[in-house]
């Protein structure tokens, strides 16, 4: 455990204190290195050099409502073509490696890149990647309506909240003054929030699930017990095939 515990420190000193070295001239490039961990950034930076040179935009729509449609084919997957969805702050792609992993894809980043996107989204920076996570992390109940769309909103509006004040703490280092303007300042927050009135609904982590998989059910559940079968050999004896018996029989 002491072992862990020093690796651990000595990881997240190097992510603190230093910047790891970009390979692209793309900005986005280094507003991830600022913002994810070290072992992250290389497998996002690995994402972003593929999508420069290995994407090829095969289809591209007009932008409607502010989305971009595209059909992009990477060289190294042969007759497959991928359907990427893009916006300024939210992207979705039919690999679904962001989903599965948390990770943006090259995809991505390749329709990031044709529409001029050069600052990180925060929506695609999870909470557990981020420099920041040991700053706090989302509380388990929102107070939001019961809607997903606005639960989503809620939680992004609080990674920005984490990064920000993160970002200000590490500013006033240990410079005594700053520190004690931080630490007023949010006593006066919290004195603020007590006076103000809740809202009506509670948005828990169940209603977070409900909303994506459905209600779960109230009524009473019954399971059939399955049939139990043995998985090995058989009841009766095997069945000898007729050039087995007739080696059998030259033996005797």
């Amino acid at each position: 455990m002491e072992r862990q515990r020093n690796k651990t420190a000595r990881l997240d000193h190097e992510s603190k204190t230093s910047i790891p070295e970009t390979l692209s001239r793309w900005f986005i490039e280094d507003d991830a290195a600022t913002l994810f961990t070290r072992a992250i950034f290389y497998k996002v930076q690995e994402e972003i050099i593929c999508s420069c040179l290995d994407m090829q935009i095969k289809r591209m729509s007009e932008e409607i409502e502010g989305v971009t449609h595209m059909e992009i084919r990477d060289v190294k997957v042969k007759d497959k073509l991928f359907k990427v969805s893009v916006s300024r702050d939210h992207v979705v792609c039919s690999c679904k490696k962001f989903v599965m992993c948390g990770i943006v894809c090259r995809h991505v980043f390749c329709g990031l890149k044709q529409i001029g996107v050069t600052k990180y989204p925060l929506r695609l920076s999870l909470n557990r990647w981020i420099k920041v996570e040991n700053s706090g992390t989302l509380s388990n109940s929102v107070s939001v309506e019961n809607d997903y769309t606005k639960m989503e909103q809620a939680y992004l509006k609080l990674t920005h909240i984490w990064y920000n004040f993160r970002q200000a703490v590490n500013k006033a280092g240990m410079v005594f003054i700053k520190l004690d303007y931080v630490h007023q300042t949010k006593k006066q927050l919290n004195s603020y929030l007590d006076d103000q009135e809740g809202c009506d609904v509670e948005f828990t982590k169940r209603d977070h699930m409900a909303a994506m998989v459905g209600e779960q059910p109230t009524e009473e559940i019954s399971v059939l017990i399955p049939n139990i079968c043995k998985n090995k050999g058989n009841y009766f004896k095997r069945l000898i095939s007729s050039t087995e018996k007739a080696v059998m029989k030259a033996k005797k």
